[in-house]
């Protein structure tokens, strides 16, 4: 969420080693999302569901980041039913990869993720106002939607075979020194996957910060991605 484009560079470039000759679709998550309509949001991503949909799902590996882009992934879940004319339809992908997702609902952690930049502290006491403000009205209107807590929504819509398949695997990555997306919530998730009969795989991280695992050690994260398609291809027969 809100990362910027020299970051964003770093895992196109080593996809692009690993496979040149592969098309990048690259959904970039900003901050103002907690504030858009669902409707809105939906929306200004059908055109990448539309090449998401004209994707072979063998050849498909998904990569998420943070909650944000968990969340990204439902809308463009909800967009893609919507062009395709059926809510039962899931995203086309051979291969799943969470890096430092999904959590849990954590006020706390919420406002740190959005703040945790800021110098001035009169500035980020009151943009952690906002923020907070921000998150009643979003949990007031999913309450309204009938769909409870936004987190746990978004947790269970990442279970559902109609977002994504149940028959593919599923790597994740996560560290137990990230501060915003706590490992218990990672691997609970993971779980709850495998109950489902999800081949799932978990890499963890001692000391990483959020989202940074590949920082730490590309050798070892990249290694993780191969291995992950590997496991697909292998999967395919």
């Amino acid at each position: 969420m809100g990362a910027k484009l020299p970051h964003i560079f770093k895992y196109t470039e080593g996809y692009h080693k690993l496979y040149p000759g592969a098309t990048q679709i690259i959904i970039r998550n900003r901050k103002s999302w907690w504030l858009t309509r669902e409707e809105t949001s939906i929306q200004s991503l059908l055109p990448a569901v539309k090449l998401i949909r004209g994707a072979d799902p063998e050849r498909t590996l998904i990569q998420v980041f943070s909650n944000g882009g968990c969340n990204s992934l439902v809308n463009v879940s909800d967009g893609l039913h919507r062009l395709a004319a059926n809510p039962e339809l899931p995203l086309p992908t051979k291969c799943l990869i969470f890096d430092s997702c999904p959590g849990e609902t954590h006020w706390g952690r919420g406002v740190q993720a959005f703040t945790g930049r800021i110098k001035n502290p009169i500035v980020k006491i009151l943009t952690s106002l906002l923020i907070l403000c921000a998150f009643c009205v979003a949990w007031v209107c999913s309450e309204v939607a009938g769909r409870g807590d936004p987190s746990l929504y978004m947790r269970k819509r990442l279970l559902s075979p109609t977002t994504l398949p149940h028959n593919i695997p599923r790597t994740y990555l996560y560290s137990k020194g990230d501060e915003l997306v706590h490992w218990n919530a990672v691997e609970a998730h993971a779980a709850l996957a495998k109950k489902l009969g999800v081949d799932v795989t978990l890499e963890s991280y001692e000391t990483t910060p959020h989202v940074n695992h590949l920082k730490s050690d590309p050798v070892r994260y990249w290694s993780i991605v191969s291995d992950a398609w590997a496991r697909a291809a292998k999967s395919r027969g």
